[in-house]
This record gives structure tokens, sequence and C-alpha cells, in this order.
């Protein structure tokens, strides 16, 4: 039997950086996946997005522009999008196995389960560590309703050949947003299925209101307070039946996809054989991402209940866990983190919810305001430009910040900025940034 001080268990972001890490401090460490090396924010996710999206854009914008310097809308190729993509990640698998390989790191490829808390059967194979280390991230809910075989999940999205004339997202979360803006900009048929009575739940209303009329009017169908039961496939259609305020309906589509939400993938690990503890968030850990029932365990990168789905954090939970299993002493503070929906125009926000504000129960301030006459939102024809701004009455701090733009996701990068240095507002506003640009904007916020 093999033995290691540190076995890794998922490859992503957060496996690859404790993996090396624990590697060059001397130890001996080993690594799996079930899946090709390199998790899936690089291969079917975050990454591969932003390709596709580029295209999109740029559809998207001489479309804006037409007739105002541009004469004719550039015309999106998805045969050639899938290529961009291909090209990209296309190396990724062997690369990243190569880097553990030079790091004297063994790999393997398969599944596995525990059979005790020291020992993780592969693929019928046992090998023995002191140490393990949870990074296998996430994988789509599952959907409880006949026929739910027939859905397709956010990876596959990035497989389709041809594109459906009509599509129907089961979730309008995120993920199913993006995809939905990128396949209506093709031309597609787009439909959302959403439970509640709005899309992007985790969101600022101010600006998901926004985002919602808008995609209605683009004409994006959304279902509201909408409940998926069944799915029937007929030939190459497939009949999804809902219920929505009480009455059953029915739309037939080419594609469904299931977007109603990730959970953490865990549960063929088989961890109850090795004592560790999880609910329904993910493994049960303190602060130093280390498992509260199994000492030897930690989890990170998406998989613990002290998580957020985000890629930036998963490499500062790495870090934390690779100091522990290191023998520093090290606690897992979580700085203020920006989030995006990549829709057009883009979400973006950091901090509180004005929600979340009265619930905590804090004296706070709102500045809001529709931008969309501004210069720079005018320069380039969008369709959208607001901001909501939510500072702490007693002492100017910003506790959140919202906007929706063309370039909401890299002004929200400045508040994050403010956000974790303690700056006030006043303090981001009287800030010189280049003229005229998004940052400068923030000066009149």
């Amino acid at each position: 039997m093999k033995t290691y001080d540190v076995f890794v268990i998922g490859t992503g972001t957060a496996g690859q950086l404790v993996a090396t890490q624990c590697a060059n401090s001397g130890k001996k460490v080993g690594v799996i996946d079930i899946r090709e090396y390199g998790g899936t924010c690089a291969q079917r996710g975050c990454d591969p997005k932003k390709i596709l999206l580029a295209a999109i854009e740029a559809q998207n914008l001489s479309g804006d522009l037409k007739g105002n310097g541009i004469s004719r809308t550039a015309t999106a190729s998805w045969e050639q999008m899938l290529d961009q993509v291909e090209s990209y990640r296309d190396n990724i698998p062997q690369r990243t196995e190569n880097k553990f390989k030079e790091a004297g790191i063994d790999c393997y490829h398969g599944n596995s389960s525990f059979v005790d808390k020291n020992t993780l059967d592969i693929e019928g194979e046992k090998i023995y560590s002191k140490k393990f280390v949870i990074a296998t991230g996430m994988k789509t809910r599952p959907l409880d309703i006949p026929g739910a075989e027939y859905t397709l999940s956010s990876g596959d999205f990035f497989s389709m050949k041809q594109l459906p004339k009509k599509v129907l997202f089961i979730g309008g979360g995120y993920i199913g947003m993006e995809f939905g803006h990128i396949l209506h900009r093709l031309g597609c048929e787009v439909t959302v299925l959403q439970r509640g009575e709005r899309i992007l739940n985790p969101f600022e209303e101010y600006t998901v209101h926004h985002a919602q009329q808008l995609s209605i009017e683009l004409g994006i169908s959304i279902q509201l307070n909408s409940q998926a039961s069944s799915i029937e496939k007929i030939d190459d259609k497939h009949i999804v039946y809902y219920h929505q305020d009480g009455v059953q309906h029915q739309k037939t589509v080419d594609v469904v996809f299931n977007t109603s939400g990730r959970v953490p993938s865990i549960d063929d690990l088989k961890l109850e054989n090795a004592g560790v503890v999880t609910n329904r968030n993910g493994i049960v850990v303190n602060s130093k991402l280390q498992s509260e029932s199994q000492e030897n365990f930690y989890a990170c990168g998406d998989v613990s209940i002290k998580t957020l789905p985000l890629t930036p954090l998963s490499g500062i939970e790495a870090q934390v866990v690779s100091e522990n299993i290191l023998g520093n002493n090290k606690e897992l503070k979580v700085p203020a983190i920006p989030s995006a929906v990549f829709m057009i125009p883009t979400i973006a926000g950091i901090g509180l919810t004005e929600k979340q504000a009265k619930e905590n129960g804090l004296n706070y301030e709102v500045i809001e305001n529709d931008a969309s006459s501004w210069f720079n939102n005018r320069r380039l024809q969008g369709i959208k430009y607001a901001y909501k701004i939510l500072l702490d009455k007693s002492n100017n701090e910003i506790v959140g910040a919202h906007i929706i733009g063309p370039e909401a996701s890299e002004q929200i990068n400045m508040f994050a900025v403010a956000m974790n240095a303690g700056m006030t507002f006043e303090n981001l506003k009287n800030t010189i940034f280049t003229y005229p640009s998004w940052g400068n904007d923030i000066r009149s916020f």
C-alpha cells in the first residue's frame, strides 16, 4: 500500500495550490480527480464562458453602435466560438498533470472513496495518507423529477455542436442567465423557469430588477414562481411540464438545462466511513478549514460550510489549508469579495445587499441612481447603467456596492479595494482616476 503525508482529492484551483505547496515543502503528496485535471473554472466554467462572451460582446457592441460610426452589425459564429474554447482548454489537463509530476506528486485518475480515516480506495487500489484534503468543488444540483435524465448541465453547454432553436433553463441563477443571454443573442428562443419571485436571488434587488426587465424586453421569457414537475422526450423534442401559481403549463423545446443550483461534490466519497461529518452545505469545518469531526481532514474550494462558490476565495482557502498542514496556525479570514453576472449589461456586487443591511440592523444610507444618460454609457449606446451604494452612517464606510452596466465587473473592483482598505466613501470619491474612464464615474456616484 502506497503511503502519503498528504493526499488531495480534486485538481482545480484549490487542489493545485495545496498539493504543490505541500510537495515543495518536502511532503509526500498524491492527487486524484474523477475528471480531467484542471478543475471546473478553467475548463467547464468561468474561463470558457468568458471566451464565448467575447464574441457576443463584440456583436452586441457593433449592433449598439450601428449608425454611430459602425456600418453593420457583426455576426457571432457558434462554431468558431467553440473552436476558441477548445484551443484554450485543450492542453490544460496535461499541463496540470505535468506540473504535479514536476513537483514530485503522484497522479491518479478515477473514482475514489474512503475505507476509513486513513485509507482511500481508488478503483480497487488502497492508499494510506496521514492527511486528506477534499477539494472536489461543486456539481449541478440533481433534479428530483421524472425525466431529469434528459437535462444537460452547465458543462454540456460547451459541447453543443449545433445551436438549439428553443432552449429552456430550469433555474434563473447566474449560470442560467449568463448562458441564456449568450444563446438569445445567437438567435435562440430562450425560456427561464424560476421558482421564486425574482431571478438572481443572492444579488441586490435594485440591479436585479433592471436586469430582469431588460432580459424580458430583449425577448427572453422569464417565468417566475414556476416549478418544473416533469420532462418528457418525444423524438428529438423535450416537453417540460411546470406549475406556475398553481396552474400546470408545458413548453416544448429542443434542449433543457438544469441550472437549478450547485451543491458540493462529495456524495460518492463515502466520507462517513472516515468519520467526517457533513451537512447539506458541505463538510463541517472549523476556522482553519479542518474537519470538526476528523482532524486529519481539510476542505477547501467550494466543499466546506465556510465557503462561497467564488474562484478567488478558493485560492485563499487553499493557502489556509496549506499553512495548517505545514504546521502554521492560520485561520480563514474572508475579505470583501466582489462577484458578477456576466450578462449584457453586467451585474456586479460586493458586500451587503439592502435586505441584508436591514436584517443586520445596520444604520445605513443608500445612494442610488440611474446613470444611463452619463457620458460613458452614451458613448457605447449602452441600454442600462445604474448603481446602488450602501454606507454605514456611523463612519461613512462602504458596506455594499451594486452596479449594472457595461463595465460593472471592473468598477466593482475599486469598491473591493476601498472596502478591504477601510476607506470611506469620500476617500474613494476623492481618488483621482483617468478621465473619462469608468473608474472616474465613481467620483460622481
